[in-house]
């Protein structure tokens, strides 16, 4: 019987042993082995934190700071060692270039177009030879070769904007104002006589990768007084990021959702899909007669094609993915940060404005996000500064800017290079550039919604809210004509079309997060909180963070076991590789922050008026949970990672989610192994061998 009753004690004993390693494994897993919904569930957790809850309070970030400085240094343009490209291209027309000929004498050039097959792959057209400039008909994209007759050769590769793009249908409501009475058609008359000259603003959206907004400043500081002081730019110093990386910036930009509220589209996962299930903002623009173009560089690192599965279909109406793909092959040996003979930021850059140019008369959308200079570098971007100004000037000078909206942005400040190891880099990071220069006759037609963004500009925004103001953008240059009858106490019940948003299959998102959106065209309150924009406290700038001493007796046990913690979350999310990822060790820890909740939250009891404008004071918040943030390095590799931990005050035990770890120096070869098997964890992985 005794022997009986051990046995029993004994398989107690090992199924809570394994319920626990479980239960850590849940905590500790990737989020891509988790059901989403749980992650999110952990995610709300947090945001919905009483620590997280403060009125927003920007830090105060010197734009000079010693710290910070000591990495910056001046950069030469970027030079391009190849002869001179014998072709460009005009809109739709490519040409040998005058200059070329004048030297050579006759050229004859062969043209074949590069047809996109999908994300990956590319054909070829039907080779043309011929003297006269080439038509682009099948695709933006040509490879050239070309001879003269003095038996000299070049070949290289083209772009321009192709001619046989069908245009959208335009909806149009005049039909329907033909059964409105006179004085209802003469307002909508007036309406149409102040709109722009093209009947919807154009937007044009051009990102740099990892450019915080004082990066910005410092290395590309003649693009910034131009943009903020010649075309009147609003800089959003409020702008805030929610999520680790570029997707994590972007998709809630151009969809309005988080990664894991839309449909499974990672490589890794059985069952994917491509990312076209995705409602991305551009379909909506496209809805209205706009032509749009979407144009990422790096096609290796492609925000919707190195974790995930691409687009089945060309989500755009140009897309020069194709392009950059087909320069790795065609154009090997270009000089760095080149095709051919040009910097490829100058690519983007003029197939964006030709891009404008080719559409003058029909409204355009075009998000051109370019990474080649500021992904791994703080300093390189600076070699585009007098090119990005020079741009923008050019715009200017053609009147492209007339009757659009110029967002100037980047998706985070940089995760990598040795500013990031400070602690104002770390800030920073949290806290991108992002601008909007909005026409004047915007500012005319809706002096109240121009008047609302401007008083937002020190508020705290979001990806989301960006959303959101476009969507509003769409709404405000579509007044049904219900809106205008209602103006005039005119009931019509015509059924005239709408713009319905965007809306993909199968997308379900929590109550909290139904709110988390504010149109910048609105007024954003002065107290919003992280909480309320759906940031985790990880991700906050604006929170109340005080430094610790690494020696101070109070914290030395629970910062060693934060830093434990952190460890211990890494090694087991590569449980599972661990033949190719070695076990990491702590080596030290470089600094700790712990939050220290606004004393006006604590106290913040109740409203003590009926209108909500005093406050009860007298409230005592009890706080179950303390935050720290950490930098610990670990062995081998020396990684740097950073996180926040959650320490339980009456259980003592800390707590890491996976997605609040940021590998902050570059992991270099150390992830080969790893980097095509199993990319998102090319952070955590340090390869044996």
């Amino acid at each position: 019987m005794r022997f009986a009753r051990r046995g029993v004690q004994k398989c107690v004993l090992v199924s809570c042993v394994l319920l626990m390693f479980f239960t850590l494994y849940m905590l500790n897993e990737q989020p891509q082995n988790v059901d989403k919904s749980l992650t999110i569930e952990i995610m709300e957790r947090s945001i919905r934190s009483a620590m997280n809850r403060g009125e927003c309070r920007q830090p105060h970030l010197p734009l000079d700071n010693p710290d910070i400085m000591k990495f910056y240094e001046p950069v030469n343009k970027i030079s391009c060692d190849s002869e001179v490209d014998w072709v460009t291209c005009e809109k739709s027309i490519c040409f040998v270039k005058p200059e070329i000929s004048a030297i050579h004498g006759e050229i004859i050039c062969s043209y074949t177009d590069i047809i996109r097959k999908s994300d990956y792959k590319a054909r070829f057209g039907r080779t043309v030879r011929i003297k006269e400039p080439y038509v682009l008909q099948e695709s933006d994209f040509v490879k050239v070769a070309c001879r003269a007759e003095s038996g000299q050769r070049w070949h290289g590769m083209a772009y321009g904007i192709r001619d046989t793009v069908q245009r959208p249908v335009v909806p149009n409501l005049s039909a329907n104002l033909a059964v409105l009475p006179p004085e209802v058609i003469a307002q909508a008359q007036q309406q149409m006589q102040d709109l722009p000259t093209s009947p919807f603003y154009n937007v044009l959206i051009f990102g740099l990768d990892s450019m915080s907004r004082n990066a910005f400043m410092r290395k590309l500081p003649r693009s910034y007084a131009y943009l903020t002081k010649h075309l009147g730019a609003i800089v959003l110093t409020g702008y805030n990021i929610v999520g680790d990386g570029t997707p994590q910036a972007l998709i809630p930009l151009l969809t309005g959702y988080t990664e894991l509220e839309l449909p499974e589209t990672r490589k890794r996962m059985p069952g994917s899909g491509y990312v076209d299930a995705y409602p991305m903002i551009w379909q909506d623009f496209a809805r209205l007669g706009y032509m749009t173009s979407f144009n990422e560089d790096l096609p290796n690192v492609g925000t919707f094609t190195y974790r995930m599965n691409g687009f089945d279909a060309q989500p755009t109406d140009h897309y020069l993915r194709t392009y950059y793909m087909q320069a790795l092959n065609i154009l090997s040996g270009s000089s760095p940060h080149c095709i051919g003979n040009q910097p490829d930021h100058l690519v983007m850059m003029d197939y964006t404005k030709n891009f404008m140019l080719k559409y003058r008369d029909a409204p355009r959308f075009v998000f051109s996000f370019h990474g080649g200079l500021s992904h791994d570098s703080i300093n390189l971007v600076g070699a585009a500064d007098d090119d990005v100004h020079d741009w923008l000037v050019g715009l200017k000078e053609k009147s492209l800017l007339d009757d659009t909206i110029l967002i100037f942005m980047a998706d985070h400040g940089n995760r990598f290079a040795d500013v990031r190891a400070t602690l104002q880099g770390k800030q920073e990071e949290r806290l991108p550039f992002f601008s909007f220069t909005f026409p004047e006759s915007f500012k005319k037609r809706f002096p109240q919604e121009y008047n609302n963004f401007v008083a937002n500009k020190e508020r705290l925004s979001t990806p989301f809210d960006v959303h959101a103001t476009l969507m509003h953008l769409i709404q405000l240059q579509t007044p049904s004509i219900d809106e205008i009858a209602a103006e005039n106490n005119y009931d019509n019940t015509i059924n005239e079309p709408k713009t319905v948003p965007n809306q993909a299959k199968d997308i379900h998102i929590s109550e909290m997060a139904r709110g988390r959106a504010i149109s910048l065209f609105e007024p954003i309150p002065s107290n919003r909180s992280c909480a309320d924009a759906y940031i985790e406290p990880h991700w906050c700038a604006c929170l109340n963070w005080l430094p610790l001493q690494l020696n101070d007796t109070r914290y030395e046990g629970i910062l060693l076991k934060a830093a434990n913690s952190i460890v211990d979350t890494i090694n087991a999310a590569t449980t599972e590789r661990r033949q190719l990822c070695a076990p990491l060790q702590l080596l030290r820890i470089n600094w700790a922050l712990r939050l220290q909740p606004h004393r006006e939250m604590l106290q913040f009891k109740s409203n003590s008026d009926v209108d909500g404008f005093l406050a009860n004071m007298n409230g005592q918040t009890v706080i179950h949970d303390e935050l720290y943030q950490l930098q610990i390095v670990t062995q081998p590799g020396m990684a740097l990672y950073e996180a926040s931990v959650t320490y339980n005050l009456h259980q003592f035990s800390t707590t890491t989610k996976l997605s609040d770890v940021s590998r902050v120096n570059q992991y270099g070869e150390q992830a080969n192994c790893i980097y095509e098997r199993d990319p998102e964890l090319r952070k955590f992985c340090y390869c044996r061998g």
